[in-house]
């Protein structure tokens, strides 16, 4: 595309204008956003109505969308989590038009939060958005006490999954528990897997939700030519398990827009397999535990996985009690769409509101199955000084199976 993203009106494509001229104001899409019920300015319904205004009217004025029509705190309170276009009757598609209208921003006007120049230079220098060392990206092997194999050139035919690891999993402390616990269920249950360990590097997921499409085919273009080297002789399904929803999209979806396909699998997918093939069993030690899901929304809304985790929970023994919103009606931690990175200044905090939910049920564990999920009820439980413990769904069944 010779455009940027979104700008003024006269960028709006065809199919952007159909969206707005399709609104039917119904408000079903504001009665499900996060950001819009912790009292942020973002409310999808008058995001597209006043691109629709402005589009009809003055198609082909130079006044600028953003700063004109839609200011920037509407334009950066969206977690891209999918509740709107979930609800929407009409099929609209507010994200792709938000995230559009940041690319203009980040890649014309250099226009976007200061936390996110911070992200951005540590995806561009270090390949992840901490800017942790690459060479790093294997420590957490060395505090496992099982063989762990390392791809460093193309995939054996014998090795059935490849382990996709991601940044949270290998740098992030809490996603490193997870990776773990992934990885030992694995080799319990005698699945043949490898990792890429510093040939990994970022997916491109916060660079391209927001709007630096750029850095986002830059990544995106070596972890292909990675992942080509990886399966250049392999004979089976290219297989590859993650424990990150976003990297899950992020390689699953936006990466087959570049021509390249792999099956990907999430660790909820696998390990409940595992469990109904007997390859893994959860003793009942602690039968009746009472555990709430929270679901996370690339998992969940973008990607329609609703029952594996739930399954994988119900198979150790505990007691499943949902919150209120749950399934396609969750309510985001917070985390998507870059604002990971970013400070939460408007209104009240999205992944307190949803912690409250989780204690409300009386459940004494929260589950999740996202790295980034994990984060924000984690550090919400703390904020509420709560004494709940938040696990990743692999951790609740490898204590349910060491128990």
């Amino acid at each position: 595309d010779d455009l940027f993203g979104i700008g003024k009106g006269a960028d709006i494509s065809w199919k952007g204008l159909l969206d707005m001229a399709s609104c039917t104001e119904c408000g079903r899409c504001q009665s499900q956003c996060p950001a819009w019920h912790t009292e942020k300015p973002l409310s999808p319904k008058l995001l597209i109505m006043a691109m629709r205004d402005h589009a009809l009217t003055k198609a082909q004025s130079d006044k600028p969308l953003v700063g004109e029509v839609i200011s920037p705190d509407v334009l950066w309170s969206c977690t891209t989590c999918g509740a709107c276009v979930n609800e929407c009757p009409v099929d609209i598609e507010h994200i792709d038009h938000i995230v559009n209208m940041r690319r203009f921003q980040v890649l014309v006007e250099s226009e976007f939060p200061t936390e996110l120049g911070g992200t951005f230079r540590n995806l561009e220098k270090a390949g992840n958005p901490w800017g942790a060392n690459r060479m790093d990206r294997n420590a957490w092997i060395a505090e496992c006490d099982f063989p762990i194999q390392v791809i460093h050139g193309a995939l054996p035919d014998d090795v059935e999954y490849l382990f996709w690891v991601g940044c949270a999993g290998a740098f992030e402390e809490r996603g490193k528990k997870t990776t773990k616990a992934v990885a030992e269920l694995l080799h319990m249950a005698g699945v043949k897997f490898g990792v890429l360990g510093a040939r990994e590097t970022c997916t491109g997921d916060p660079a391209r939700r927001a709007g630096n499409e750029f850095l986002y085919q830059i990544l995106s273009r070596e972890n292909i030519e990675t992942f080509k080297e990886v399966y250049s002789n392999y004979k089976g399904v290219k297989k590859v398990v993650v424990t990150c929803p976003h990297c899950f999209t992020t390689i699953g979806r936006d990466y087959r827009q570049q021509g390249f396909e792999l099956k990907m699998v999430h660790h909820s997918q696998l390990l409940n397999q595992l469990i109904k093939e007997g390859r893994l069993k959860a003793s009942p030690h602690k039968a009746g535990t009472q555990v709430t899901f929270h679901d996370p929304c690339y998992l969940g809304r973008h990607n329609q996985i609703y029952m594996p985790p739930r399954e994988l929970l119900e198979s150790t023994g505990a007691q499943l009690v949902e919150m209120p919103r749950n399934q396609d009606r969750s309510f985001c931690c917070g985390a998507g769409g870059g604002r990971m990175w970013q400070e939460e200044k408007l209104g009240t905090q999205i992944n307190l509101t949803r912690v409250d939910e989780a204690i409300a049920t009386g459940a004494e564990q929260i589950a999740v199955g996202c790295p980034f999920c994990r984060v924000m009820i984690s550090d919400g439980v703390a904020g509420r000084q709560s004494e709940k413990e938040v696990l990743d769904v692999a951790q609740v069944l490898l204590n349910a199976i060491k128990a």
